[in-house]
């Protein structure tokens, strides 16, 4: 049998598809050099397609309904199954109204903190007439710039899957690009204090987007709260649906508009087949929950 191996300039060995007649290492040899991490962070490129390829490495989720043990052995009857469904949906609505409320107050207490500051230096205690400039702008210029540091800092070097707005990484999830890092604790964190550092800081940059992001990993995220039997719900049909209706939730908590947040993810996931009516009804209550919940806390 011929080998086709090949070497690369680093001395790894790229394995070729015609190595060997396993289907199945076929499949995955292609990958053998890629990480599965998101794309770099760190520097940009105005070359498309990339040089590195890193995109043509990635694999398509398989959104066919997986027939697991877990699967088989779900709740027989259906009552019950779509209770629990519902109630990670109830759960969504909850978590992100209180991701807003946790969002919004610690922006206004950072900047008003930083305005205080700001407001106290200019005023000059010796003389009330005369206010200084030179000391209050450079104490709002480093803490802006500290605060878009540390931002840039945490995206970069610890939740890669958080660069970007999401919207874009979010229709492509749903359209069944597998995006490493899209859902994850690490991203999750990253997005709820780095966009929020990224305001205070004075970015050009807002909360609308990044909470559609983080209403989708929040919504995939609920699936796996322990102790309440949803191990039947955690595959990528049903993941793919909680990130639509996180991702809707989102956007109604940025904008306080449950029928346009609703609306957004329609547009968004449309063309796909896992849109149902009765989808629109489950994203819809989480959509209105998020709304109401942001407001009661």
């Amino acid at each position: 049998m011929v080998n086709n191996d090949s070497t690369d300039s680093d001395g790894t060995t790229i394995k070729s598809k015609n190595s060997d007649n396993d289907p199945i290492k076929d499949r995955y040899s292609v990958r053998e050099k890629v990480k599965d991490v998101a794309m770099p962070a760190i520097g940009r490129t105005l070359v498309f397609p990339r040089e590195d390829n890193i995109y043509t490495h990635k694999e398509s989720i398989p959104y066919d309904e997986i027939q697991t043990q877990v699967w088989r052995e779900r709740p027989k009857r259906r009552s019950k199954e779509h209770v629990r469904e519902w109630s990670v949906y109830i759960m969504l609505g909850i978590g992100i109204g209180f991701v807003g409320f946790i969002m919004s107050t610690l922006e206004e207490f950072l900047s008003g903190k930083f305005v205080s500051v700001v407001q106290y230096l200019i005023t000059d205690p010796d003389n009330p007439d005369n206010q200084r400039i030179v000391s209050p702008w450079l104490f709002f210029a480093t803490m802006s710039g500290l605060c878009a540091f540390v931002s840039g800092v945490m995206t970069t070097y610890w939740g890669q899957g958080a660069a970007g707005s999401g919207v874009a990484e979010y229709i492509g999830y749903c359209n069944g690009v597998n995006y490493p890092q899209f859902i994850g604790i690490p991203t999750l964190l990253t997005k709820i204090f780095g966009v929020t550092l990224a305001v205070v800081g004075r970015l050009c940059v807002g909360k609308e987007g990044p909470l559609a992001h983080i209403g989708s990993n929040i919504g995939v995220l609920c699936l796996y709260v322990p102790g309440l039997g949803l191990e039947f719900l955690q595959n990528d049909e049903k993941r793919r649906c909680l990130a639509a209706a996180g991702a809707s939730a989102g956007v109604s908590v940025a904008f306080g508009a449950p029928i346009g947040g609703t609306l957004f993810s329609y547009e968004m996931s449309r063309p796909n087949t896992f849109w149902r009516f009765s989808m629109i009804w489950k994203v819809f209550m989480a959509c209105s929950i998020g709304t109401f919940s942001l407001a009661f806390f």
